[in-house]
């Protein structure tokens, strides 16, 4: 399961934002004065990118009826890309808030899901634009992949704590929360274990 993209670049998070302003009457001047509310809201320029980079997403998410969105609520997946800027000294961190926020809920239901990965800069001021490749971690929870679960999977099993799979353990592992009992991630081995009697 791949999900690529072809989109506009994404506003710089600098440009992304503005002050937001309400109008209020001075008791003492007796005029109507603008004076800022102390909330940031999306600039002009950014509501114009997010709708083109929705837009562009929905149309090419039609064309790639593999993706499953509804895995994407349970799961994490990364997010590469090769941006192609229009100009030098543009910084790819500050892309992604705008790039994320407009993919979320049409691409992937939630951004915190999302391990974004920049793979290359290029540069083209004739078309600057960002390439997006979505696709499934091989880890789950604290496991490097499903292999290294089902093993550990398998000896939780043996244990007096396993009970069925209930173990909160196992549980916390497979939600991704490093638990005392598990030592390292790299090697995770219970140190809570209790063979079955």
């Amino acid at each position: 399961m791949e999900l690529n993209l072809l989109l506009p670049v994404p506003t710089s998070i600098n440009k992304l934002y503005i002050n937001e302003y309400q109008y209020q009457k001075n008791f003492v001047t007796k005029k109507v004065e603008r004076v800022p509310t102390g909330r940031r809201i999306l600039s002009k320029e950014g509501r114009a990118v997010k709708a083109q980079i929705q837009g562009r997403a929905r149309v090419q998410l039609n064309e790639q009826p593999h993706w499953d969105y509804e895995w994407t609520k349970e799961n994490f997946v990364y997010q590469d890309t090769i941006i192609y800027f229009a100009r030098r000294g543009s910084d790819d961190n500050n892309i992604y808030k705008l790039l994320n926020d407009s993919l979320e809920g049409i691409t992937y239901d939630n951004d915190s899901r999302v391990l974004v990965r920049t793979q290359r800069i290029v540069y083209d001021s004739q078309n600057p634009r960002i390439e997006v490749s979505i696709k499934p971690v091989e880890f789950i929870g604290i496991f490097e992949n499903a292999e290294t679960l089902e093993g550990f999977q398998k000896d939780c099993e043996g244990c007096s704590k396993y009970r069925k799979g209930s173990c909160s353990i196992l549980k916390d592992s497979i939600a991704g929360t490093v638990r005392e009992e598990i030592g390292s991630i790299h090697n995770p081995i219970c140190t809570a274990y209790k063979e079955k009697k």
